[in-house]
């Protein structure tokens, strides 16, 4: 059925796009330097972190605690005698989902203005979700220090401290990005774990919750900052480690929101982008001021640069970049041959007596139930059966009460669809677009595969044109499930099992790296991504990712059709046998059957 000369004529548009691919390499651009600034203002970090910590040793979001130290701040940020000054201070009250329900939070910001336009934006988090920690302390004393150093200095752009509540689930940091979207914001820096013992993973992280992220120029800035004044280096993520997080986006942590807006963001945590929960073990008492000291001269760098430019998506290979242009020609090269091979096909099955139009809908009717299970979800969040819908990714330890509730309607709604409606479905359609009276000269599975290999290429072209790195995962199911419309390769059991285990390796890789990267156990990783649609991933990609799901049903139903066919082929007694040298009527192709071959 799938002609194996069309396919391999059109690789060499693949093999050209690759050497494309090598030459599109470009520089990364070089940081962005200042004069070195005096680190007296972070001396005294210590002592402001164990008088907050003091004060209000519970900080659960929404709690007194979190209200008193926001109050604490906005007092301390107007220059209340704690030598800051030029800071025009606010506060923005909100509610929203967090791990205990429903909470009142609040954002404190305060703004010194520049001479020119733009704004330098840096966000630290003050809550202790759970058990008490000291690290988001020594964020906020480094966001008071470095308030302190700005307020003797003429600033060209403006800079704006922001403290915010509800880390996990990123709710003050979502409404933040929210109230900045369309401002000329040219940076925004984000203060996590400043006093851990542990380093772990890429101390500037510039992941989001789109495909894209932060600019390499901001990136490389933050990064030699750090490196030059505190003597840590910013170990880079992996090719695959990128194209996991740009084609699956999963960031916990909160800089992610800010990207969605337009906004350049970047995480600086010794955790990488690992949310800390309670109390860490504290490293060298110098750290933390070190860092204050780098982030005082990556913000003076900033202020006095040329602009980041915007968020965008890039992957970074043996220290050059590959641009986003390069990655969506070489993905389109990829879907050519199978879109080629697959129109081929399907003319093919029209001339062979079947319609391509019956098959289209079977595999359709195998996708439908994975999307009543999204809706069920959305509206499982929507009308509050979710304990906890955070606005943000969240990596959970566990399944709590609503989780549980809603992931058991989700899997009751795809179950009772897949196993009632989808054979209704099937029925009622088999009534109205019966086979061609023509009779077909191959089997039903030649169409079924050519419809599944039709559906792929079409969702594939739909995400690529969305979100390249994402239509990256679906290229290996494209290339493998094709051949499942070639009856001698349905017919080898291993063969039918390697085509559907690799063509969902990609899924089961990106899930097994995000498991590891936060530390995930199985049901862990089950309640964060039942927490994802609504959320962190936008509705568009929670369907594509359903029907992609859909097609892996479909696929595993013809596999297992015609492994049945063939086994029970094979066990049926032959009736009749002739010598091996006959040559009746037919054999020389005078037969009709012969003839329509």
């Amino acid at each position: 059925m799938v002609d194996p000369r069309i396919y391999r004529a059109l690789m060499v548009v693949v093999a050209f796009a690759v050497i494309v691919f090598g030459f599109s390499l470009q520089r990364r651009p070089a940081p962005l330097s200042a004069r070195l600034a005096p680190g007296q203002f972070f001396a005294s970090l210590q002592s402001n972190e164990s008088t907050m910590a003091a004060r209000y040793p519970q900080r659960s979001p929404g709690s007194a605690g979190d209200a008193g130290l926001a109050a604490y701040l906005a007092r301390a940020l107007a220059g209340g005698g704690s030598g800051i000054s030029g800071f025009s201070v606010q506060t923005q009250r909100f509610t929203s989902s967090t791990p205990s329900g429903p909470r009142t939070l609040e954002n404190v910001i305060a703004t010194k203005p520049g001479l020119g336009s733009g704004t330098i934006v840096v966000v630290s988090d003050r809550d202790a979700p759970t058990v008490p920690g000291r690290t988001e302390l020594y964020s906020t004393a480094v966001m008071l220090g470095l308030a302190q150093a700005l307020s003797a200095e003429t600033l060209s752009r403006s800079v704006t401290l922001v403290s915010t509540s509800g880390q996990v689930g990123v709710a003050g940091a979502t409404h933040l990005a929210q109230t900045l979207a369309g401002q000329p914001v040219d940076a925004v820096i984000e203060l996590g774990n400043l006093a851990g013992e542990v380093v772990h993973g890429p101390v500037v992280v510039p992941w989001s919750n789109t495909d894209r992220l932060a600019p390499p120029l901001l990136v490389g800035t933050l990064a030699h900052a750090i490196s030059s004044q505190a003597g840590i280096a910013n170990v880079a993520t992996g090719l695959a480690g990128q194209v996991a997080r740009m084609a699956f986006p999963f960031a916990v942590t909160e800089q992610a929101p800010f990207a969605a807006s337009g906004l350049p963001a970047v995480l600086v945590s010794l955790s990488g982008d690992r949310t800390v929960v309670g109390p860490v073990a504290l490293g060298p008492a110098g750290r933390p001021a070190a860092l204050g000291t780098a982030l005082l001269n990556a913000v003076n760098a900033l202020d006095r640069g040329r602009a980041v430019g915007s968020p965008g998506s890039y992957l970074s290979l043996s220290g050059q970049l590959v641009p986003l242009w390069a990655v969506r020609l070489l993905v389109l090269a990829l879907i050519l041959p199978v879109a080629a091979v697959t129109l081929d096909a399907a003319a093919r099955v029209r001339r062979r007596g079947h319609m391509l139009t019956r098959w289209l809908a079977w595999v359709l009717a195998g996708v439908a139930p994975f999307v009543i299970g999204l809706l069920t979800l959305l509206l499982a969040r929507a009308s509050g059966v979710l304990s906890f819908a955070p606005a943000g990714a969240v990596a959970a330890t566990a399944l709590s009460g609503g989780d549980l509730t809603a992931l058991v309607l989700v899997l009751v709604a795809v179950a009772v669809s897949f196993l009632i409606l989808r054979p209704v479905f099937l029925r009622l359609l088999a009534r109205r677009l019966p086979e061609s009276r023509r009779r077909p000269e191959s089997p039903a599975a030649d169409a079924a595969a050519v419809a599944l290999s039709a559906v792929l290429c079409v969702l594939t072209v739909v995400v690529w044109s969305a979100n390249p790195f994402a239509a990256l995962l679906l290229i290996p199911a494209l290339h493998l499930w094709v051949w499942l419309a070639q009856a001698e390769v349905r017919s080898r059991r291993w063969a039918v099992a390697l085509l559907l285990a690799l063509g969902s390796l990609p899924a089961l890789l990106i899930l097994f790296y995000y498991a590891n990267a936060y530390g995930l156990s199985p049901f862990a990783l089950i309640a964060s991504l039942v927490l994802l649609p609504g959320g962190a991933m936008s509705l568009g990609a929670a369907l594509y990712w359903s029907v992609a799901v859909g097609c892996l049903a479909s696929a595993g139903i013809l596999s297992v059709r015609a492994l049945r066919a063939g086994a029970a082929l094979a066990a049926a007694p032959v009736s009749v046998r002739g010598p091996a040298t006959y040559a009746g009527p037919g054999s020389l192709g005078g037969t009709g059957s012969a003839l329509r071959r």
